[in-house]
């Protein structure tokens, strides 16, 4: 369990990214309970959604070093006022330093330091009670700054030597090759990208071109102390259950791993709002259910799929104490309201 939280912003670069890979981003956020606009307006997640939705995506494309092309394809300034601050200081370090400045108000629960040794300066970034799901956020955030002191300093540098916590999951030489440097892996709890300290006090002539704007940088609060209300909790299990039901139903112990939440906390917490997990669900398969039978392609028998039962005699059952007829009878009836139809949803879930 995990209370870090974080701006949602973190993965602008995710979206166009995934559709030039001819996968609808919208089905991979729905699977971690947030949306296309969450992305937008920066909003606050729990840190856990945001691994979860970079592991969700190396899966689906079967790309394990996605967090590197992510990294590199990062914009400055969509990520608020830490994004255009990086580049706004007399020297490398000094950009370093104003990004461990303002990171609160980017991510909560996370160490960066500076460590100066001999010649050599240390980038040290600790994601704090985060597991081995953090590996994509630990690669996405080396390869941005990387490339962004490759920006500030000259194509041609390179780190002398990056590690990161977690074991390898792709290619070792697809990451020497993006570093240009050699790449350790599961040495420490942490991330480090060691530099020679003299080209990091090197003072910058260039500003502002990378964002294009000189304007001061964008005024956002730290996120502080993260708790999700109840309903923005209920909304983003809805569009788990949703996207998942098909693929496998979700339980409350899934929900919770993905919101960084225990399952023992996340179901207390739908008590006290008055719908347990197990309501949300049942009525999410009653509202997708009187919706996808107005389309008549769609049999009974797929439709209870769909909808993540065993079998068609279940989902029959359950219509019955929902509607007090059949599917078949509903159907019949004409009552099936207006909505995305059967077909429209399997379109949007098979990209993924």
């Amino acid at each position: 369990m995990s209370r870090a939280a974080a701006r949602a912003a973190l993965l602008h670069m995710l979206p166009a990214y995934l559709t030039s890979a001819g996968v609808n981003p919208d089905s991979i956020f729905r699977q971690v309970g947030m949306s296309l606009d969450d992305v937008t307006s920066a909003k606050v997640v729990a840190r856990s959604q945001v691994n979860h939705a970079l592991a969700l995506s190396a899966r689906c494309l079967g790309v394990a070093e996605i967090g590197l092309s992510l990294g590199q394809a990062a914009d400055p300034a969509k990520l608020g006022a830490i994004g255009q601050a990086m580049e706004r200081g007399a020297t490398p370090e000094a950009c370093l330093q104003n990004q461990i400045n303002l990171m609160p108000t980017m991510q909560s629960h996370v160490s960066i330091a500076l460590l100066k040794r001999d010649d050599e300066i240390i980038w040290s970034h600790r994601l704090d009670g985060d597991d081995e799901s953090a590996w994509l956020l630990h690669e996405g955030a080396a390869a941005f700054n990387v490339g962004m002191l490759r920006y500030l300093i000259g194509e041609g540098w390179a780190p002398r030597h990056v590690s990161f916590p977690h074991a390898c999951k792709g290619r070792r030489a697809r990451y020497e090759d993006h570093f240009q440097a050699p790449v350790s892996f599961g040495n420490q709890g942490e991330t480090l990208i060691h530099m020679k300290r003299a080209a990091l006090s090197t003072p910058l002539h260039t500003k502002g071109s990378m964002l294009g704007r000189a304007s001061a940088p964008t005024s956002q609060e730290p996120i502080g102390t993260f708790r999700p209300g109840v309903d923005d909790i209920e909304l983003a299990i809805g569009r788990m259950i949703d996207a998942s039901l098909a693929h496998r139903p979700m339980t409350l112990q899934i929900a919770a791993r993905i919101l960084g939440l225990s399952p023992r906390t996340l179901q207390r917490r739908l008590d006290n709002g008055g719908a347990p997990f197990e309501k949300i669900l049942d009525d999410r398969r009653h509202k997708l259910a009187t919706t996808w039978l107005k389309d008549s392609r769609t049999g009974v028998t797929e439709l209870a799929m769909m909808l993540g039962y065993s079998d068609a005699s279940h989902f029959t059952r359950a219509f019955q104490r929902w509607e007090g007829q059949s599917p078949m009878d509903y159907r019949r009836s004409g009552a099936a309201d207006a909505g995305p139809s059967g077909a429209q949803y399997r379109r949007l879930v098979g990209s993924n």
